[in-house]
């Protein structure tokens, strides 16, 4: 299959001559260079998306290459910024692409390892993570304890966000939505040990949920800044994220978290170990200015360096041998055979977030009910030819 598999590591590579391929393709395209031919494109990134799939988060940096075709006039590719921006972040993983391998753990979701929900508004981002007990807390963590945290819009942003008394303006809700989603994974990574797990992230915006399953969008605005940092985020902290849609009625503790900052951090917390109790006391995580910033500026579209991401996070706690073991279960692939099983939908309720549902022993069994299926669907009958079945 062109792969590297060592299946004593449990990680994926690849070969050396296609390492040395990407290093050529990328030492073809010089930053000083302004223009190519649809063809050479195409082919350039039919083999960027080919090797992607063994450098985990490079699939989130195709939006503005993708939006280039879109733009294309006269059989020839305008290389504008965003594009060379691209094709830097592949210089940057190529620089540790032998020093890094990249572990099968990082690429195949496993049963998740918490369950979150996040929300964003005109006023802020905010979220709450509930693990299960093999996650390990990082310092200031207890094991097994909810977090939750808020980022509140600077005017900046505010007076950017498109509404009908200001429709000239370049941020849209869906935009808010997702860097909400960047924030949420970072405030788990910086709060737990999420190396290698899964993370099974909800939102109330299903542009925002597609976004972050396919990685990409063949645009240059902000959608294409934010998807970008997401795979460089994934990159930094080795995670797979599963994200899904919650509707907005059965989504109430990630609409507190981004609208209450009216609130004082006391106030906030006492109103949700009050509201959404759980066995211990939920722990309010501020994020660091840096990767406040950083998602700041993708939604103004604006660059910053994947070094912006690269935040120093507390140490892992040892638990020791008490608790639940740490091994890891898999999950059923996304890539399967489609099962003919037929799986109930899921209707929002006033018991959708029953309290009990989101203790540690309890989550991945309550996911099942809150499951969303990652198979194959059947083939579909053409209506224009003879008939074909799956």
């Amino acid at each position: 299959l062109g792969w590297i598999i060592n299946t004593t590591a449990m990680t994926i590579a690849l070969p050396p001559h296609r390492q040395e391929r990407l290093g050529e393709i990328l030492a073809s395209i010089p930053v000083t260079q302004k223009r190519t031919t649809v063809k050479k494109w195409h082919k350039l990134l039919g083999e960027l998306r080919s090797m992607s799939l063994a450098l985990p988060g490079a699939r989130n940096v195709f939006s503005t290459m993708q939006n280039a075709l879109v733009l294309s006039s006269d059989n020839r590719i305008a290389l504008r910024k965003g594009v060379h921006q691209a094709l830097d972040d592949f210089r940057w993983m190529h620089q540790n692409i032998t020093s890094r391998p990249t572990r099968i753990a990082e690429l195949v979701p496993l049963l998740p390892s918490a369950i979150g929900f996040h929300d964003a508004s005109g006023l802020g981002a905010g979220g709450v993570v509930y693990p299960t007990l093999d996650l390990l807390p990082r310092e200031g963590i207890n094991q097994g304890q909810p977090i939750v945290y808020r980022v509140q819009w600077p005017p900046e942003v505010t007076s950017q966000l498109i509404t009908d008394n200001n429709p000239n303006g370049t941020v849209t809700n869906s935009d808010l939505e997702l860097a909400g989603g960047l924030l949420h994974l970072h405030a788990t990574a910086q709060s737990y040990d999420v190396r290698e797990r899964t993370l099974n992230n909800k939102t109330d915006n299903l542009a925002t949920m597609f976004w972050q399953r396919k990685g990409s969008a063949s645009t240059d605005k902000a959608p294409a800044h934010l998807l970008r940092l997401h795979g460089i985020h994934q990159r930094l902290h080795r995670y797979v994220a599963r994200h899904d849609y919650m509707p907005g009625p059965s989504n109430p503790m990630a609409d507190d978290a981004s609208r209450l900052f009216n609130l004082s951090d006391s106030n906030f917390l006492s109103h949700f170990n009050s509201t959404y109790a759980q066995n211990q006391p939920y722990k309010l995580v501020t994020l660091p200015p840096q990767v406040i910033s950083c998602v700041i500026s993708a939604l103004l579209r604006k660059m910053c360096s994947a070094e912006s991401l690269t935040v120093a996070l507390p140490p892992v706690i040892d638990t020791g041998k008490s608790g639940p073991s740490s091994q890891l279960s898999w999950a059923s692939t996304p890539f399967s055979k489609p099962s003919k099983t037929k799986y109930q939908s899921y209707k929002s309720s006033s018991t959708a977030f029953d309290p009990a549902d989101l203790q540690p022993a309890a989550i991945k069994s309550g996911l099942a009910r809150l499951k969303s299926t990652y198979g194959q669907l059947a083939r579909r009958t053409s209506p224009w030819g003879p008939l074909t079945y799956a």
